[in-house]
C-alpha cells in the first residue's frame, strides 16, 4: 500500500515522517528528492535556462535556492514552471523507490492537491495544524519572514478552505507524542 502524506508549510509533515520511520515504517520524502535534484547537472543545466541569476558556475552548477525562491514568488510562470518540472522529476523518483518496497510505504508529498497526484496514492494522510502555529514554525524553522511565509501559503492548496472528508485528516497541535498516536491509528486503519 502506498501512502501519502501532505499538508501545507509548518504543518509538521517532516515531522509526521520522522515519527513514522521511528516506528519501522519504510518512508520517502519527496522534500530530500528535490534536494538531491538540485544537485545534479542534468537539472540544473534546466534551471539555468529559466533562472540564470541563481545557477551558478559554468561547468560545476551551483543553485541558490533563496533566490530561486525570490524569482518564484514574485512570478507565477516561473513558479509554475519549477513546480512542474520539479515535481515531475521528483514524483517519478519518489513513485519508483515506492513500488521497490512491500508493504505499506508512506510518501511525503507536499504538494500532491496542487499537483493532482492523489490518484497515485491508496489512502492519503493530510496533517493540518492551526496557521499562526505554522507560521512560528516556519519563522524558527527558515528564518523567513511572516511575509514570506504568507506568500508561500497562498501559493499552496488551501487546507482550511476545502474538502478533506475523503481524507485521513490529522490536526497537528505540536505534541509530538499525539501526533505519533494519531499517525500510527491512522496508518494501522
Amino acid at each position: 500500500m502506498i501512502i501519502g502524506l501532505t499538508g501545507g508549510i509548518g504543518c509538521g509533515k517532516s515531522t509526521a515522517l520522522e515519527v513514522l520511520k521511528k516506528h519501522g515504517y519504510p518512508v520517502i520524502s519527496c522534500d530530500d528528492i528535490t534536494r538531491g535534484l538540485y544537485k545534479k547537472r542534468k537539472i540544473l543545466k534546466k534551471l539555468r535556462i529559466e533562472f540564470p541569476s541563481a545557477i551558478a558556475g559554468r561547468v560545476f552548477y551551483k543553485a541558490d535556492k533563496k533566490e530561486i525562491s525570490r524569482i518564484i514568488f514574485s512570478d507565477e510562470k516561473k513558479y509554475t514552471f519549477l513546480t512542474d518540472f520539479l515535481t515531475k522529476e521528483t514524483f517519478k523518483v519518489a513513485i519508483s523507490r515506492a513500488k521497490k518496497i512491500k508493504g505499506t510505504v508512506i510518501v511525503e508529498v507536499p504538494l500532491l492537491f496542487e499537483n493532482n497526484l492523489a490518484a497515485n496514492f491508496d489512502k492519503i494522510i493530510v496533517i493540518t495544524r492551526d496557521k499562526t502555529a505554522r507560521i512560528a514554525a516556519v519563522k524558527n524553522r527558515s528564518k523567513l519572514s511572516e511575509e514570506e511565509i504568507t506568500s508561500r501559503m497562498n501559493a499552496q492548496f488551501d487546507y482550511d478552505n476545502n474538502d478533506l472528508s475523503a481524507f485521513t485528516v490529522i490536526k497537528n497541535d505540536g505534541r509530538i507524542e499525539d501526533l505519533a498516536v494519531a499517525l500510527l491509528k491512522a496508518i494501522k486503519e
